[in-house]
Formats: structure tokens, C-alpha cells, sequence
């Protein structure tokens, strides 16, 4: 009966330690920058996986890194929104006439007002496309960011098939992006583009 109360006691005492201890563990603390990337933009003639896409990632949407993610904007870009986030943008048409100068400007005004940004390719939703001297690659993506100094990281996520060529001069860029929703109701990468565009 007395090793009982001694169990029941130590128990006791350890639970009320481990509360009192906890506080505070869980608390919601503001975003950070992220690092800068440890290496410039990546050269352009490897390959649209080893160089275009982890170049979209580190520099998309910063300020350091508008001349590299300019660099990857084929002449011929074209960005294609969701079906559903060009009716949603309707009696305006924002995505008319969307090429490698809007893109470029459109990065440039999130970098500029961004206080935290992450960008995410996951693994490919579908098996590529590849041609000579093309690749069409199919990415689930998630970007996160806020802007100018709220707390509030927003999320944006759909599905982004890009099309690369090598030009030329032996280096990869992206033609074509075509935006697609996901499957969660989070905004997607061309509803941030839209709003972004003067």
C-alpha cells in the first residue's frame, strides 16, 4: 500500500513538473528570412532539374536574385493561369498577354515588398516529356511568403507544368508554365502573380 501512495505521489509530482516546464514550448514566433542560397544561380547548360527549377527555388521573388530568376524567362515565355483563377479574376483579364517582360516585372514587385519567402517543387505528379533539346516537366509546388512585416505567412499551392528548351547558346529556360489548381483550397502561384500585376 505505501510503494502505492509512493507511485501515485512520484507521478503526480512528474506531471505537474513536466506542465509547469512545457510552457511556453509551442509558442507561434514570427518567420525568419530565409539563409541566402550558399551558391550564385546555378549555371544554365546542365539541365532544366539540376540548374532552371532549384534556381526558381532560391530566387524567385527576392531581391538578390531578380537578375538570375530573369535570366531563366525564355523570349517566348507564356504563362497559362488555372482555368478557374482567370474566371475567379473576371470583368478583369490580368494573364492577357503574359510573357518573359510581365513575369520579370511581376517577380520584381513581390521581391520588393516580401519579408519572407519559400519556394517548394515536390516530386513530379507526372512522368516528363522529353524531346531534343525540350523537356515539358510536370511539379506539384507549394510557395510560402508575407509581406511587408505582417506575421502571417500565406501559402500558395497548385500544380505548374513548365516547359524548358536549350536555346541555342546551350542553356535551359523556361517557355511555358501552365498553372493548374491543387487538390487543398489554398490560392495558387498564378492567383499571387495576378494580384501582383500593376
Amino acid at each position: 500500500m505505501r510503494s502505492g501512495r509512493v507511485i501515485l505521489w512520484g507521478a503526480a509530482i512528474a506531471g505537474i513538473s513536466l506542465t509547469i516546464g512545457a510552457c511556453g514550448l509551442f509558442e507561434t514566433r514570427k518567420p525568419t528570412k530565409p539563409a541566402p542560397p550558399t551558391t550564385g544561380c546555378r549555371p544554365l547548360t546542365s539541365s532544366p532539374t539540376m540548374a532552371v527549377i532549384p534556381n526558381v527555388e532560391d530566387f524567385y521573388g527576392r531581391t538578390g536574385g531578380i537578375t538570375c530568376y530573369t535570366s531563366l524567362l525564355d523570349t517566348s515565355f507564356v504563362f497559362h493561369p488555372d482555368p478557374q483563377d482567370s474566371a475567379q479574376a473576371l470583368p478583369q483579364t490580368p494573364y492577357v498577354g503574359w510573357d518573359e517582360v510581365v513575369e520579370a516585372d511581376v517577380n520584381s514587385r513581390i521581391a520588393s515588398q516580401q519579408d519572407f519567402m519559400e519556394v517548394d517543387f515536390q516530386f513530379e505528379y507526372a512522368p516528363a516529356i522529353i524531346a531534343t533539346n525540350q523537356e515539358t516537366r510536370f511539379y506539384p509546388y507549394q510557395l510560402r511568403l508575407s509581406f511587408g512585416g505582417s506575421p502571417e505567412i500565406v501559402r500558395y499551392t497548385g500544380k505548374a507544368d513548365i516547359t524548358f528548351k536549350r536555346g541555342n547558346d546551350g542553356q535551359w529556360r523556361i517557355t511555358d508554365w501552365v498553372d493548374h489548381r491543387g487538390t487543398v483550397s489554398d490560392s495558387t502561384w498564378g492567383l499571387l502573380r495576378a494580384t501582383e500585376r500593376p
